[in-house]
């Protein structure tokens, strides 16, 4: 058709649809260009909806009020759509369930694979103890960290258990050392405290005063808490430089152990020790401490603020535990610690991790209210430094050994349980080291050579 002969009206019409329909056709990609943008926003409009996270643990029990909750404000004022509810237990509590399903295997000799449940339903975050990490890792409690490590921007402390950060945040760190009363110790005629064993033996002999309520040394061995013989025994097996394993098997029977074990008979069978050690708690021990009942004890850093504000700064001191005359090495001692970790059933593992990244960075001042060494961070804090005593044992912390012998081992509770019923026969019963070092030896193999981890 040749438009020149086609009427000029006719071609305004034809020119007009013709632009008509260009601008439907742009209306309509605009639409649809515009329904597609919507979408998407709405979709990244789901994905930042506010969340709640549980954190379940302990810590509050032992540290000022509102030392979480202060914390907490912080991190949901920095992150807005993540919200923290405490989940607050006691101790016992969160290990017990965290052990649960190591006990139920054991006593049934099954795989844990095929009966496990949560121990923690609802739980995003769980606080623990790095000796239970064994059960969790097992029993795939545990979200891995390792596909979140490299986003973190702080820095981890050099630690003597490493390989299990993968599973695990490190925050918070305690050690025990030795505890003397200056006041009984000065009013035996002792200026500085004792150095080695033989002269903790001359000292306690010295404090213990026979027919009275002075004695040398004090020990809580209560049974609810067989892990008071971490501190209360394991302590001075480490100051000796010996281990009680070796390449995941006990390794008890070592000259050093036994004569460690003679050691604290020794103070038992001569009385140096106050009676009672087996059913005395760990309250119990810090006030015969404090009322000089007991010259000598061994505790936590975190019972360094309860001791202050009984006895003020100058009325007790700290020092490492005596290792055998003639040592020398390094000190040595045991750290406890507070973890956190990611739970497996979690819905909201970035934000989990998120919360952990955050702890790991702000654990200076929780750590500071717990009355703990170390953080995650390498410089001490404001009040390792500023006060004399947690200053003596950061540097304490820095010149000696740590060691967390038993973070990974199987079955941790019942290796405690049975050195404490073995402890019981050497202590009260009056059976000599080397048989009560030979029936630990064979009944933590029986744990673990055994099949019972």
């Amino acid at each position: 058709m040749d438009i020149n002969k086609i009427p000029m009206k006719q071609v305004d019409r034809i020119m007009l649809v013709m632009g008509l329909t260009l601008v439907l056709v742009a209306l309509i990609v605009i639409l649809v260009a515009s329904r597609g943008s919507i979408k998407k926003f709405s979709t990244r409009g789901r994905l930042k909806s506010a969340v709640t996270l549980v954190f379940t643990q302990w810590w509050q029990d032992e540290l000022e009020a509102d030392t979480l909750a202060v914390l907490i404000r912080e991190f949901e004022k920095r992150n807005p759509r993540i919200h923290i509810r405490l989940d607050s237990r006691t101790y016992l509590e969160i290990q017990g369930k965290a052990l649960k399903m190591a006990l139920a295997v054991v006593a049934n000799k099954t795989k844990a694979s095929s009966e496990y449940q949560n121990p923690f339903p609802g739980t995003d975050v769980l606080a623990l103890d790095p000796r239970w990490l064994h059960e969790l890792i097992q029993h795939e409690v545990l979200e891995p960290l390792t596909s979140y490590n490299d986003q973190a921007d702080f820095t981890y402390p050099v630690r003597p258990d490493a390989q299990y950060e993968a599973w695990a945040m490190p925050l918070v760190s305690f050690m025990a050392p030795l505890f003397y009363n200056i006041d009984v110790l000065q009013a035996a005629g002792f200026d500085r405290p004792p150095k080695n064993r033989t002269d903790f033996l001359r000292y306690a002999r010295t404090i213990t005063i026979p027919g009275t309520d002075r004695f040398g040394m004090v020990l809580s061995l209560d049974p609810e808490h067989p892990e008071d013989v971490y501190h209360e025994v394991y302590s001075w097996i480490w100051a000796s430089g010996a281990v009680m394993m070796r390449d995941g098997t006990p390794s008890f029977t070592g000259r050093p152990l036994i004569e460690t074990l003679d050691f604290l008979g020794t103070l038992r069978h001569e009385g140096l020790l106050s009676p009672g050690s087996f059913s005395k708690t760990r309250e119990q021990k810090l006030e015969e401490f404090c009322t000089g009942k007991a010259g000598m004890m061994i505790a936590s850093v975190h019972d360094i603020d309860f001791l202050r504000k009984r006895m003020g700064d100058t009325g007790f001191g700290i020092t490492t535990i005596p290792g055998p005359e003639g040592y020398l090495g390094k000190p040595v001692f045991g750290l406890t610690g507070w973890y956190a970790g990611i739970s497996r059933y979690s819905e909201h593992k970035e934000e989990a991790w998120t919360f952990i990244s955050f702890l790991a960075e702000s654990i200076a001042a929780p750590a500071a209210k717990a009355h703990a060494v170390l953080s995650s961070g390498t410089i001490p804090p404001d009040y390792l430094r500023d006060n004399p005593l947690y200053a003596k044992v950061y540097d304490m912390y820095e010149e000696g050994e740590p060691i967390q012998e038993f973070t990974g081992v199987p079955q941790v509770r019942e290796l405690e349980t049975i050195a404490r019923e073995e402890l019981y026969e050497l202590l009260e019963a009056g059976r000599d080291a080397p048989a009560s070092a030979e029936a630990i030896q064979q009944r933590w193999e029986a744990v673990l050579v055994g099949g019972g981890g």
